[in-house]
């Protein structure tokens, strides 16, 4: 197996299972960790000379507002015309990239870094894996969906 595509669904449970390879979510914690300095630098009384915690809620409100952004390019009104997917593809990549930029940063702010979140993250998505397997409510042909109250 050379890679994590090439892996089982439900393989990888711990960060030390996954395979090696760059790092890519430690590089862009220290990319947002030098862009926050950079901001700081630029300047002193701004936004972020605020303590990292009093800064959250606007991370909180920028990932929403981004997270809307991106609505804008999936067509989410049915009154309107849609366009092609393909056509905003450019657009809905660099939304994600906004909102991933307020994540890292609200991570940042609450003290977390890459190797937490994705520690986090496989804890989170094993869980919720066993959950689909194991709890009854989520399980196709089960609960209201099948009939029952």
């Amino acid at each position: 197996m050379s890679d994590q595509t090439d892996l089982p669904n439900d393989s990888i449970a711990t960060a030390e299972d996954a395979p090696a390879a760059p790092d890519h979510l430690a590089d862009i914690f220290a990319r947002q960790a030098a862009l926050a300095e950079f901001y700081r630098e630029q300047r002193p009384d701004g936004f972020y000379s605020w303590a990292p915690l009093d800064r959250c809620l606007m991370w909180t409100r920028s990932i929403i507002h981004e997270t809307c952004e991106l609505d804008d390019e999936l067509n989410w009104k049915p009154w309107k015309n849609p366009r092609p997917l393909a056509e905003t593809r450019a657009a809905r990549l660099d939304e994600m990239a906004d909102i991933l930029h307020f994540f890292v940063q609200l991570a940042l702010d609450q003290g977390f870094d890459a190797q937490e979140m994705y520690a986090a993250y496989l804890r989170k998505n094993a869980a919720n894996r066993e959950r689909q397997r194991s709890d009854p409510r989520y399980q196709p042909g089960q609960g209201e969906a099948a009939g029952e109250a």
